[in-house]
């Protein structure tokens, strides 16, 4: 990747010089064809024409060829490291962060990095070897003329380097800040779309948007501006040092006049690509200190140096657990889920049930005292290999749009046909799947929206089936679905057993009337539960 990128920022470099070579060759060609030699004269620049006229394509085309292929695949290992970041810290590693902020890390954010190698290293790389070359150039025809193309050039990029980023900062166009703002408006607004309609309360989120937008949008015009008067300070140095060059060219023949003149024109184009370079600078640098940050958040579950082979068993046990996010919510909690047993979990809103839940299947760490699968503790255990065992199903789980079977490869992407076919019939998906004319190849739709609520929280417990799961953590298994509905959810859940435990979280009398053993969850600051099935 690095041989390919610096191949290409050398054809990057060919392709400029290609570029001023054109304009100084035919600036020569002009005037000598106005002193009316013999055409044989003048043959070479011809020909020297049209070679910098057809090579500057061409090496233009190569130099992005290269370089884009080389950042492409930096950007591409880039996203790969943020998806590993948010794995790490989720689910409570950014608790400030909004989701859609988020989702900006991992696409605006990355690309900025493309941004670094292709539009504000290259511009430099470029404008650098091109402007020492030219420069050397007109110093050997005219060294009055290269010390005064030196000193507009070296001027123009101070200038440029110092006042263009500044600029933009001191105009607060840090982008990144306000795309991350209106990705959490618009990520908001999808997810809240059918109860902001229901619900008359559209406009609120539509101001925050819009206000979102014009802050964008401000910021954005700010820059351009500050790209604008970089611009008008490059093409100032240019006619002056054009002026300059003039005045002390008298004894200089006409047709190398001509060159030397030109020159400080010549170097326009890199030196004005230097301004939007600068430009981006502010954005690119905040880019990537969101990076940082989400690089530098800590894990939300710290692996042991060692880990713990998992154990033959699957018994899971809890001794004195205190539970909470930030702090503790619920302490003393006592529970013994032997393997097969199934127990209910019950208790008034924000009483901890969810996020117990998330505490067994090592989501979250404990704030006190034990978990035990298999009579080990699980923080002596690899968080993955616990989470391979206890599976957790959530009340909204993730769909993706994309058929039945791809859903369902995500619990095992090497599963064969067979074991998806088993997996969707014990989690009573079977007849459904058989009756469709695409089978395992029928999509779902955007969030699963072309099922139903009982058929979408089917297809994900599958998927926990096919995982292998051999601890199931239930969260609301009903929830969203009419009496019908769930009734018969719980039929298929409660088949499981006993060749998994289950764990089922709800405040409905009906499924928890099903259950042998319910544990409460009160709200007193310590509260003691035990279970022994």
């Amino acid at each position: 990747m690095t041989r390919r990128l610096w191949w290409g920022r050398l054809f990057g470099v060919l392709s400029q010089l290609a570029g001023i070579g054109l304009l100084l060759v035919s600036a020569w060609l002009i005037v000598r064809a106005a002193e009316r030699p013999p055409v044989l004269y003048l043959m070479v620049a011809i020909v020297a024409v049209r070679f910098f006229g057809l090579s500057r394509a061409l090496l233009r085309y190569v130099e992005r060829l290269l370089t884009h292929d080389a950042a492409f695949s930096r950007v591409t290992e880039a996203r790969i490291a943020v998806y590993r970041d948010l794995d790490r810290v989720a689910p409570a590693g950014m608790p400030a962060h909004r989701r859609g902020d988020l989702v900006s890390r991992v696409v605006s954010d990355v690309d900025a990095i493309q941004d670094r190698v292709l539009r504000l290293r290259g511009p430099w790389i470029i404008a650098l070897v091109s402007c020492g070359v030219t420069i050397a150039v007109v110093g050997l025809i005219d060294p009055v003329a290269g010390i005064v193309l030196t000193a507009s050039t070296v001027v123009s990029m101070l200038v440029v380097r110092v006042v263009v980023p500044w600029s933009v900062r001191r105009a607060g166009s840090l982008t990144a800040q306000w795309r991350g703002d209106l990705a959490a408006d618009v990520s908001q607004a999808v997810l809240a779309a059918p109860d902001l309609v229901a619900y008359g309360a559209t406009d609120v989120l539509r101001a925050a948007t819009h206000r979102s937008t014009g802050a964008l949008a401000g910021a954005q015009r700010r820059a351009a501006v500050m790209t604008g008067l970089g611009e008008a300070l490059v093409l100032v140095a240019t006619g002056v040092a054009m002026a300059l060059i003039a005045a002390g060219a008298d004894g200089l023949a006409p047709v190398l006049l001509g060159v030397v003149l030109l020159a400080p024109l010549a170097l326009v184009e890199p030196l004005t690509a230097l301004t939007d370079a600068e430009r981006l600078r502010p954005e690119i640098e905040g880019a990537e200190r969101r990076l940082d940050e989400l690089r530098s958040a800590a894990d939300a579950i710290a692996d042991p140096a060692r880990p713990m082979p998992l154990p033959a068993s699957y018994d899971l046990v809890a001794r004195d657990l205190a539970i909470g996010w930030t702090s503790t919510l619920v302490d003393g909690i006592d529970l013994d889920l032997p393997a097969g047993a199934v127990v209910g979990l019950r208790g008034p809103s924000g009483s901890g049930k969810s996020t117990l839940a998330q505490t067994l299947v090592r989501l979250v760490e404990p704030r006190g005292g034990q978990v035990l699968l298999g009579g080990v503790d699980v923080r002596d255990l690899a968080a993955a290999d616990v989470r391979s065992v206890v599976g957790y199903l959530g009340q909204d789980e993730i769909v993706f749009d994309t058929t039945i079977r791809e859903n369902l490869r995500i619990a095992d992407p090497d599963a064969t046909e067979a074991q998806m076919l088993a997996a969707v019939a014990t989690a009573g998906l079977g007849d459904f799947v058989a009756s469709l004319p695409d089978g395992l190849d029928t999509t779902v739709g955007e969030r699963g929206n072309r099922l139903s609520g009982g058929e979408r929280q089917r297809l994900c417990l599958a998927r926990l089936v096919l995982g292998g799961h051999r601890v199931l953590v239930v969260d609301e298994p009903t929830e969203h679905l009419d009496a019908s509905a769930g009734e018969a959810l719980m039929d298929d859940l409660l088949r499981l057993a006993p060749g998994r435990s289950l764990v089922v979280i709800s405040h409905s009398p009906s499924v928890l009337g099903r259950l042998d053993h319910v544990v409460s969850l009160g709200e007193r600051e310590r509260d003691a539960h035990r279970i022994a099935v």
